[in-house]
């Protein structure tokens, strides 16, 4: 059994063989006959039939090629403008710093021509200082990142652009100092009406007003009239604006008359200051 088997076996590989050369002859004779034919101009209108019945897949794949490659070509360009997005915020922003610093020291420099401009006789000397804090609810002062190594030193007068006085410094560090306002009261600054020549001292009672005692029972004083600084035994410079005369209240059991004053700042939205040096 294991013989007949065995041919069997052998009988089928045979055949296999047969048949693969048989596929190898007639595959071998349709490509010969195939390029006689070339060569003799007959498969002129077969190509041009299966160029024809071809060519909608082959402007299909070209389509669809065109398509990824733009798309891809999209993408890229995106990237590109992407990263030209970027720098152009990065340049952006520098410019927008710039500016802004350009606007605060042109900012600062007329704030110093101002204050040049209205500065008493004699005093050319004068520091400019960035207000760095401010408490209301403690006390009417704040701090200025001015100190010692700038020359700064307490009971110098500290003033706003065009000598609107602001108050006196109180506490000085090499490098800030602490400003009493002239709201806060334990403010006491001697000061005259501009038009009456009335002198008076001018008091802040806890930031909430400003007012000028102890004026003669028998002196007018006008309503509206500024008042400045005297000098008189003080510290501070005479000529300085403090405000205007609001309203006057005179009592006829009193030997002295108070005028209310407006102040000409409002302290709370001041930003820059000058320390007046001795």
């Amino acid at each position: 059994m294991s013989r007949n088997y065995t041919e069997n076996i052998k009988q089928f590989m045979k055949s296999i063989n047969k048949s693969r050369l048989i596929n190898f002859f007639v595959i071998l004779a349709v490509i010969l006959l195939l390029i006689f034919f070339n060569w003799r101009g007959l498969l002129a209108g077969p190509k041009s039939l299966a160029f024809f019945a071809t060519s909608p897949f082959l402007k299909l794949f070209q389509a669809v090629d065109n398509g990824m490659a733009g798309a891809w070509g999209f993408l890229a360009a995106l990237k590109d403008l992407n990263n030209e997005n970027i720098i152009l915020r990065s340049e952006n922003a520098a410019l927008v710093e710039q500016v802004a610093s350009l606007k605060e020291a042109e900012r600062e420099n007329e704030v110093l021509r101002q204050q040049l401009g209205f500065l008493p006789p004699g005093k050319q000397k004068l520091v400019m200082a960035r207000i760095t804090g401010y408490n209301p609810v403690l006390g009417q002062y704040f701090l200025i990142d001015k100190g010692e190594k700038d020359g700064v030193a307490i009971n110098l007068a500290v003033v706003a652009a065009n000598n609107f006085l602001v108050g006196r410094v109180v506490e000085v560090n090499q490098i800030f100092s602490k400003v009493l306002l002239i709201s806060d009261s334990n403010s006491s600054v001697n000061a005259i009406t501009q038009e009456s020549r009335v002198s008076g001292a001018v008091k802040g009672s806890h930031g909430l007003a400003i007012a000028m005692e102890m004026i003669p029972i028998d002196a007018q004083v006008l309503v509206g009239e500024p008042v400045l600084t005297s000098g008189l035994n003080d510290a501070i410079p005479r000529g300085l604006v403090i405000g205007r005369i609001a309203s006057v209240v005179r009592k006829e059991s009193e030997i002295f008359q108070r005028a209310a004053i407006t102040p000409v700042l409002e302290f709370n939205k001041l930003e820059k200051v000058f320390v007046l040096l001795q």
